[in-house]
């Protein structure tokens, strides 16, 4: 065989060799790490975010939550419209400059699923997350945490907040003030009285925050409440849209209460059933990609305008139990969010790490860790630019 030949042989040998070491990588999900959690593990779920009879948990994984590109969906993009004037916003000092990713992430309800599948996976990539107690759910029964759970989380560095005592409704507690007090001060001191500082509020259901005596009994007690339904949370309050504001006032110079203010931080869970789909696992994950990256548009030249806020409740093995509960997440569906916010060079933050300007009436950031993966070691800080 001559030279030529040898040297053309040897490069079809190469490339083959590539493109099937590329195939090989490709075709298998990213399930390691939640595999080892279907083994010897089950426990049993309330129904609904509000209690209900629990159902017992198979299981049976879903572990083929790639090849979502092939999947349609006629879902709408997460997206936000771009405020005038969108001009201020906060320095990014430090070193951080070449990384304006961020999201906080948050778990209400006391779920047991998120000590033994969420947090396993929050370790594995150095990840840290707010946790709002319902502080009467708390060692009820299997399927939440016990207050030792609670503790654990406390000094493994993560945010405990508070998500009232029974997790009422608390609209229709209006006509009893004794009773609305209960559940918003009276879940702080129940937290105290377990060794938690709790400065953040976290209303149950996202109700409440609209209404102006609810929100004045929350500010007796917290320096910020995070209510929903927005993809991004924006800093200065000047992006929402349909709901124009200036700054971040809980109150408008003719009185009214405003959309966005330090009492109503924006924040979104994942609904993967409602009136308007019914998403399997692959289906749902495009949708988190494409809401972490929507914030990508805002925060430019070293500022941070917008960030994601996604609440996590149940978390499960059970095709049964994701169908029967909107807000549950598998946890192989989980550990490939994770694992993408840590691939894609995501810092995350906790909420706790969110900060209020009362002069200027904007948010600010503080403590942001220069480490993508979470240690707060040589913090630094987001400091508001000039407008």
């Amino acid at each position: 065989m001559s030279n030529a030949n040898a040297k053309i042989l040897f490069g079809v040998v190469v490339t083959f060799t590539i493109v099937m070491m590329l195939v090989i990588g490709s075709s298998f999900p990213n399930v390691a790490l939640s595999s080892s959690h279907h083994k010897n593990k089950s426990s049993s779920h309330i129904s609904s975010s509000t209690g209900g009879a629990a159902t017992s948990t198979s299981n049976s994984g879903v572990s083929n939550l790639n090849g979502f590109n092939n999947q349609s969906s006629s879902s709408p993009l997460y997206s936000a419209p771009s405020p005038p004037g969108f001009s201020s916003g906060f320095n990014n000092s430090g070193g951080l400059a070449s990384n304006n990713k961020l999201v906080m992430i948050g778990f209400d309800d006391s779920y047991k699923s998120q000590i033994l599948y969420a947090k396993p996976i929050l370790d594995k990539y150095g990840f840290k997350a707010s946790f709002f107690e319902v502080c009467t759910w708390i060692g009820k029964t299997k399927d939440r945490q016990t207050w030792q759970d609670v503790a654990a989380l406390q000094h493994d560095g993560m945010d405990i907040e508070s998500h009232t005592m029974t997790h009422a409704h608390l609209p229709t507690l209006l006509s009893s003030p004794s009773q609305l007090t209960y559940e918003i001060g009276g879940s702080k001191q129940c937290l105290a009285n377990h060794g938690v500082n709790a400065t953040i509020f976290g209303y149950p259901l996202n109700l409440g925050s609209d209404i102006p005596s609810i929100v004045n009994v929350v500010a007796k007690y917290y320096n910020l409440a995070r209510s929903g339904s927005a993809p991004l949370m924006f800093l200065n309050c000047n992006g929402f849209g349909k709901q124009p504001q200036t700054d971040c006032s809980t109150y408008s110079a003719n009185g009214k209460l405003t959309y966005a203010n330090r009492y109503d931080i924006k924040s979104d869970s994942f609904r993967h059933v409602d009136s308007n789909h019914n998403y399997s696992p692959s289906q749902e994950f495009p949708q988190f990609v494409q809401r972490m990256n929507s914030q990508i548009p805002y925060n430019t030249n070293g500022k941070i305008n917008a960030i994601p806020i996604v609440t996590y409740h149940n978390l499960t093995n059970s095709m049964q139990d994701y169908n029967m509960m909107a807000s549950t997440i598998t946890v192989d569906l989980f550990a490939q969010e994770m694992k993408y916010l840590h691939d894609n060079g995501f810092r995350v933050l906790l909420l706790n790490q969110l900060g209020y300007d009362p002069n200027n009436n904007v948010f600010d950031i503080k403590n942001v860790p220069l480490s993508t993966y979470g240690t707060t070691t040589n913090a630094t800080t987001l400091v508001r630019a000039p407008s």
